[in-house]
């Protein structure tokens, strides 16, 4: 029988962005001052006639679907058509970053696309959204009487401020590590300890610390990296323009992370989820976490399955809850002269009747519709008859992946706890920022008070 770690959290769907909401911990900077309000313009003056679309190829998958997307619309809207901006990169991600700096410069100047996708590399939204950037859809959902039900309520809020809807998001991600009951047994890794993010810290401290230990505790730095928003850390404060690094578990985590020794090389990820199910296998980790979170469930507990029974542990927050990432949305320039063709875009987009008919190019995350991901499961286990294994791997497994309806329902009651989701943005990520300490060249306190200093003017720029 297959030991199951399911929390029951009963928690408000209180949706925290971006490390921004106020929890108990930490210092006081700033706590006292009046958040400053978020405001969206007025829109200009409607024609309606069409619409721009700005995207790159450089996400062939996201690419995919937004040309099939722009293709059928204009089928059945020729009236309102949708002009594709597409810019072709060559593959290269420095020529993605090109053709989104130029974009967002024109977005923040009032010109540009009318509708586009968030970037999380090149964009800070939570900065944007407070410069009144984006339309605001919330008047064109709720006069259309859309129906919210199906969809992951916690992530379709996280586009919502103050009740502005800035930012329809598309799909997200969970931090999930996976791991076999055996490989817990061996380590004496306690998953019913880390009901809250400092009991998982604490666990994870101790089992670096035990020079016993035969396993790492991650296959990949990665896994660990973006500990502070899956903590829920509020460090950054967008509304008061301040920052916080004061919270134990920042010093706690970057220390474990300074110290981790992956099994694969620094600076890569999870990237092939049958070779981090062998590695659990062959004792050189306790945790694996794919880098696509949809695909990476099949391969990775599917292939654990096979040789023990696999576990999921989901990383949860300081408050026991679990902090899904956006990792695809759509948002409208506020000074867009077609916010009707726009709504109609994006609910397209969001239709069940659309995203089942690309369901094949969306095995990279969870889409924001349930019945989407279920049906990627039942496409790909009770109505697939090849094996998602190839039989050439290199790792010795054989057949199919092994993966029950009960393996599915306990990944969907994980979706089902979200309770809040950030924008990762590159400008305020704080392992970013403390930089000279984990390359040793400088202490903790003098890495935070620099990393303090140079985050607070940015916010206030």
């Amino acid at each position: 029988m297959k030991k199951r770690y399911i929390q029951c959290l009963c928690l408000p769907l209180t949706c925290v962005f971006a490390l921004t909401a106020c929890a108990p911990g930490g210092g006081t900077a700033g706590a006292d001052a009046e958040p400053l309000p978020i405001e969206v313009p007025p829109p200009v003056e409607q024609e309606n006639t069409g619409l721009t679309i700005f995207y790159t190829d450089y996400n062939e998958v996201e690419a995919k679907i937004l040309d099939a997307a722009i293709n059928q619309f204009n089928q059945l809207h020729p009236e309102t058509p949708i002009t594709a901006d597409k810019y072709f990169t060559d593959g290269l991600y420095t020529s993605h970053q090109d053709g989104y700096t130029k974009m967002i410069t024109e977005v923040m100047a009032g010109d540009g696309p009318d509708l586009f996708l968030y970037d999380f590399l090149t964009m800070d939204v939570e900065k944007m959204a407070r410069r009144g950037v984006f339309a605001d859809l919330e008047p064109y959902f709720e006069a259309d009487n859309f129906d919210w039900s199906g969809y992951n309520q916690a992530v379709m809020e996280g586009g919502v401020w103050n009740g502005h809807r800035l930012i329809v998001p598309l799909s997200y991600m969970l931090p999930m590590l996976y791991t076999s009951q055996t490989a817990l047994e061996e380590t004496g890794f306690s998953v019913e300890n880390c009901n809250t993010f400092d009991g998982f810290l604490d666990e994870v401290e101790k089992m670096e610390s035990d020079p016993a230990q035969t396993r790492e505790a991650f296959r990949s730095e990665e896994a660990f990296y973006y500990f502070p928003y899956n903590a829920g850390l509020p460090y950054a404060d967008y509304d008061r323009q301040k920052v916080d690094l004061s919270f134990p578990e920042l010093e706690q985590g970057a220390s474990i992370y300074k110290n981790l020794n992956p099994v694969i090389e620094f600076g890569f990820s999870d990237g092939n989820d049958i070779a981090g199910a062998a590695d659990i296998r062959d004792g050189k980790c306790l945790f694996t976490c794919p880098n696509f979170p949809l695909y990476g469930f099949f391969l990775t507990e599917g292939c654990i399955n096979k040789f023990d029974d696999a576990v999921m542990v989901p990383i949860r927050d300081t408050q026991g809850g679990i902090r899904a990432r956006i990792t695809s949305a759509v948002m409208v320039r506020n000074s867009s002269p077609n916010l009707q063709v726009a709504y109609e875009f994006i609910k397209f987009l969001l239709s069940e009747e659309f995203q089942l008919d690309t369901i094949g190019w969306r095995w990279q995350n969870f889409s924001v519709l349930d019945a989407a991901n279920e049906r990627y499961y039942i496409e790909n286990t009770v109505e697939r008859d090849n094996s998602m294994i190839a039989p050439d791997n290199p790792y010795g497994f054989e057949g199919n992946i092994v993966l029950l309806q009960e393996d599915y329902d306990e990944l969907s009651s994980y979706m089902d706890e979200v309770g809040g989701v950030f924008f990762y943005a590159k400008e305020t990520n704080f392992m970013r920022n403390i930089g000279d300490y984990l390359s040793g060249d400088a202490s903790y306190e003098e890495a935070a008070n620099a990393a303090e200093r140079q985050l607070n003017i940015y916010l206030s720029e």
